[in-house]
């Protein structure tokens, strides 16, 4: 009897065993692949999804009390039509702002060091078989508003907030061209943005281009800083 007992119990021991074992080696049907174990063993495996419980049946409502039918509303009045809004009077203009700093304008006449970056610019171009630039005074308001503009208002850009671009500024000033182009720097002397111009592939090319025959330079000084306009055009 206890023999029978222990022998029973060996072979139902051995198909838990076997059965623990093939759970492991399920093809993955979400995948399509055969996914190793977490153990890194090479035994495959396939997580299944939390397989949820089957809900017991609910039991059937019952029905409820009919609803009473809701009398209809009296009818409410036609609302009058409302007045038609006057229109607004048209806002003036803004005026641009205040200067930021307190930049004296230049004068009118073309100063030394102005005088002395148009010097540069042409000594570079007759270096290199280039005709010189005319001096155009029209060229040189243009490019001495430009540099008053960048200093008195704080900022260093080819467009202005008050004129907008130097071409814009041309148009306001009726200087006619076929071409147009502007350099611009800030530097501690002169000099030093002349030196900045040459060192620049895209200044220098305004610098050296055949195609403009007028300048206009403009300096204006805020510190130690100087602000340095020069304006070119093709007639």
């Amino acid at each position: 009897m206890k023999r029978s007992v222990a022998i029973t119990l060996l072979i139902v021991l051995s198909f838990s065993l076997i059965a623990n074992a093939s759970s492991w080696n399920w093809w993955s049907q979400s995948t399509g692949t055969l996914n190793p174990t977490p153990s890194g063993s090479n035994v495959l495996w396939w997580w299944p999804k939390s397989i949820s419980q089957p809900t017991q049946p609910q039991q059937p409502q019952q029905p409820g009390e009919p609803i009473e039918p809701v009398n209809p509303g009296k009818p409410s009045q036609p609302t009058q039509p409302s007045q038609p809004s006057q229109p607004s009077q048209p806002s003036q203009p803004v005026n641009p702002s205040e200067p930021i700093r307190n930049v004296q304008r230049p004068s009118p006449a073309l100063s030394a060091s102005e005088r002395y970056i148009i010097e540069e610019v042409n000594k570079e171009r007759t270096s290199r078989g280039l005709q010189p630039l005319e001096v155009d005074m029209q060229l040189v308001k243009v490019a001495k508003e430009k540099s008053y503009d960048m200093a008195a208002y704080a900022y260093f850009s080819h467009v202005s907030p008050t004129y907008g671009t130097v071409f814009s500024m041309l148009a306001d000033y009726g200087v006619s061209y076929q071409r147009a182009g502007e350099n611009i720097a800030r530097a501690g002397s002169v000099s030093r943005a002349q030196e900045l111009f040459m060192d620049s592939s895209g200044h220098r090319a305004n610098i050296l281009s055949a195609g403009y025959t007028h300048i206009g330079v403009g300096i204006v000084q805020y510190g130690r800083s100087y602000y340095v306009t020069q304006v070119f055009i093709r007639k």
